[in-house]
């Protein structure tokens, strides 16, 4: 192209710019007198320049399009990333993940065999990876939500471990805010003061540590799994953590046992990691209206999952009296709220374990809240006793009477919920006529305990027995005899009893204690009961 050909373009430029700028304010004018022709060259002129606007691009939607984008092809999933199983494990080209389910499982014996509800099988395809290496922008603005939005894990088990972790978020550390770290030494190893391996493991930790702040200023959720049996190396482990970022929702677990001189180590660690720990002016709770008081207490003390429960009865504000230091078997297990892993990681739940979350939603008892003053005592016990659930997951009364005589009837008469669970799993299957006999005369003792320290007209009473593995005749002969007997509990609110092995007796019974069988019936025992 000459320089008159380029002068001439520029002419053409600017005659179409004064044509489309003319007829801007002409057209009315013009398309009344019919020039079609400049209506057509001028919708030609518009088409031309909104082409050479430039288009909207995928950086330039808003954030949670971006996300649910990214969810939907596969680089934001719900399960926990692994650093090192990542690259190794099977994966199904199906999209479908058990991880992405609500957590709500049944925790086994604390065995070497024992395999957490949070891991369920993840058939997740493959990270597309391949998204940052599209270009400079991709890398910088997918990577942020990737290790920001992704949850992570990953196995500390010496220098080499370390290094991988260092290389595979080198480009993104800063941006993550979820971890999970396994720490301490391989085959299930218990982390001691020695040499060798323990000593790198600790000079590892301490480097992790160090470079938390500066490296990592986005984290917000931490969880760390390491067995030690020692207090000095639990001791050792949280103050090196001193130079971590300040946390959201922080996790340990150092023992499959309980231990009372570590627990209150991680404990205070959580809360000092998480700003719950420092001299913090005094809450004027007593100045607040009272029905905001009354808010306020039942939100700490009602909505709480009791881990020692059955599976079937594993619902919020239902408490079991129960003695809580019984060894729970593979046959009578404990459960996991759901709640407890701030990175969906493990389990850490505080029962029969050394463990603490800031985010468990397991029940804890309420004796704190009992110990503030005669008030605050009174509004609490009311709360706590009269709008949870209580049951007794135990078939001989002499047992439930040994939990129930040390509460002063006081805290009974608040009570308006209760029951009695019979498991299978804790069935006494095989009884002769004289444990029958005596086991009557002690359900006549403790229902004489409640028509005393009870208040009758307002307590709903219900009975469920979940039978045996093989119906006999003779258990439910005994079942009718000592369910018979709770004619002398009419003043109830309401009774209802549901019979696995006997369901016909269900109703009869009713009607014998309170004059009427309950509607709207339901089968609770149709499902398993462990």
């Amino acid at each position: 192209m000459d320089r008159t050909e380029f002068f001439s373009g520029d002419e053409e430029a600017e005659t179409l710019s004064s044509m489309e700028i003319d007829s801007e304010e002409t057209l009315p004018s013009k398309l009344e007198n019919g020039d079609n022709n400049l209506a057509m060259e001028i919708d030609e002129i518009r088409v031309l320049r909104n082409a050479q606007r430039p288009a909207k691009t995928f950086f330039d939607l808003p954030e949670e399009i971006k996300i649910r984008i990214l969810q939907y092809a596969g680089l934001l999933r719900p399960c926990l990333i692994n650093f090192a199983y990542e690259k190794f494990r099977h994966k199904i080209e199906d999209g479908v993940c058990g991880n992405g389910n609500p957590i709500r499982m049944t925790r086994l014996s604390w065995t070497g065999t024992w395999v957490s509800p949070y891991h369920a099988p993840c058939s997740h395809p493959t990270l597309p990876l391949e998204v940052f290496l599209a270009s400079r922008a991709a890398r910088r603005e997918l990577g942020t939500l990737f290790f920001a939005h992704n949850r992570f894990g990953i196995f500390l088990y010496g220098r080499s471990e370390y290094k991988l972790f260092c290389a595979a978020t080198e480009w993104g550390l800063k941006h993550l805010r979820y971890l999970h770290l396994d720490l301490g030494p391989r085959e299930n190893r218990y982390l001691k003061i020695s040499g060798g391996v323990h000593r790198t493991i600790m000079n590892v930790w301490v480097k992790f540590c160090q470079n938390s702040k500066e490296r990592m200023p986005a984290l917000r959720c931490f969880s760390m799994k390491c067995k030690v049996k020692e207090l000095d190396i639990a001791s050792r482990l949280m103050c090196t953590m001193d130079p971590f970022p300040p946390l959201t929702h922080c996790a340990f677990h150092l023992n499959n046992n309980q231990d009372d001189d570590i627990r209150p180590v991680i404990k205070r660690a959580a809360w000092r990691l998480t700003g719950n720990l420092g001299n913090k002016s005094s809450f004027p709770f007593m100045k607040l209206p009272k029905e905001v008081q009354l808010m306020i207490l039942e939100y700490v003390l009602l909505n709480r999952s009791d881990p020692y429960l059955p599976a079937l009865e594993r619902t919020s504000g239902l408490i079991g009296f129960l003695d809580r230091k019984h060894h729970r078997t593979v046959a009578s297990p404990l459960s996991c709220c759901g709640t407890c892993s701030p990175v969906r990681a493990m389990c850490f739940c505080e029962a029969r374990q050394t463990a603490f979350s800031t985010s468990c939603s397991c029940f804890s008892s309420p004796l704190p809240y009992f110990l503030v003053g005669r008030g605050f005592y009174e509004d609490s016990r009311r709360i706590f006793f009269s709008k949870n659930r209580f049951t007794f997951v135990e078939e001989d009364p002499e047992s439930i009477m040994r939990i129930l005589i040390p509460l002063p009837t006081s805290s009974f008469m608040q009570i308006r919920h209760l029951s009695f669970k019979f498991p299978v799993t804790w069935r006494i299957l095989h009884k002769n006529a004289k444990t029958e006999e005596g086991a009557i005369l002690s359900w006549c003792v403790l229902r004489r305990f409640i028509r005393e320290h009870f208040d009758l007209p307002r307590l709903s009473l219900s009975i469920v027995d979940f039978g045996t593995t093989d119906s006999k005749p003779s258990r439910n002969r005994y079942m009718r005899k000592m369910l018979k007997a709770f004619t002398d509990l009419q003043k109830l609110r309401e009774f209802r009893v549901y019979l696995a092995d006997d369901p016909s007796f269900e109703k009869e019974l009713e009607r014998i204690v309170m004059g009427r069988a309950s509607v709207g019936r339901y089968r609770p025992y149709a499902t398993s009961s462990t």
